[in-house]
């Protein structure tokens, strides 16, 4: 009979303590407003579009985070909020929205590849630039824009490491054969520009490369240098 007192007094003190809980959450915590975006949070966003693509990319924006608290496609929301504040000249947010993208599901390759971009060519972050563009080749070694970003950060910004250009393409070309022609155009054109423009400054290996690209796909001829 004892015990069953205490079982009762312990309920009674657990229902108070609920009580007292919701009590203080409805009158007391005010919960966190829930951010809108305006043009005014994007205030460069009209020296590259006219009002009416700002007026829509803010709806869309806004349409991904309710996307978000709804658990629709979580990732590929994280993606296009990451898209939508870049092209709003918000390149920190960007930053953000796709780190949230990867740390919401590491194993997707997209996220780490934007962030390369972003890093090398709009946020002038060359190690972390590196640092991405390794990751999304190890994870997606089949995508010719990373391999081209990586080389262009070799060839324009960490000049010390161009040396590593040409392996870094002859290893896209072999990993993807069917446009190996892409990747021999690529280092024709680098080793045949000189000094002036980053170039490899050899014109033995841009003749080289020029055929090999040639013998894959004769009509690129116009797009190679010229002997």
């Amino acid at each position: 009979m004892l015990k069953k007192s205490y079982f009762l007094i312990g309920f009674i003190i657990l229902l108070a303590g609920l009580a007292g809980y919701f009590y203080l959450t409805k009158f007391y915590f005010i919960p966190k407003e829930e951010k809108i975006y305006t043009a005014a949070d994007f205030p460069h966003a009209l020296e590259k579009m006219s009002e009416e693509t700002l007026r829509l990319s803010l709806e869309d924006l806004n349409n991904q985070y309710q996307k978000i608290k709804e658990d629709d496609h979580v990732y590929i929301r994280w993606i296009n909020i990451g898209i939508l504040k870049k092209r709003l000249e918000d390149y920190k947010g960007a930053e953000k929205a796709w780190l949230d993208a990867v740390k919401y599901n590491p194993d997707q390759s997209l996220a780490f590849g934007n962030l390369a971009d972003l890093y090398l060519f709009d946020l002038s972050e060359y190690q972390k630039a590196e640092e991405y563009y390794k990751k999304v080749l190890t994870m997606n070694p089949n995508h010719f824009n990373y391999y081209y970003g990586l080389a262009s950060l070799y060839r324009y910004n960490m000049t010390e490491k161009s040396n590593l250009i040409e392996n870094l393409m002859l290893d896209g070309a072999k990993i993807n054969p069917a446009e190996a022609d892409g990747y021999y155009m690529y280092l024709a054109g680098y080793f045949y520009d000189g000094p002036s423009n980053s170039g490899g400054d050899n014109q033995e290996k841009a003749r080289y490369y020029t055929q090999k690209t040639l013998e894959i796909n004769p009509n690129l001829r116009d797009q190679l240098p010229k002997f």
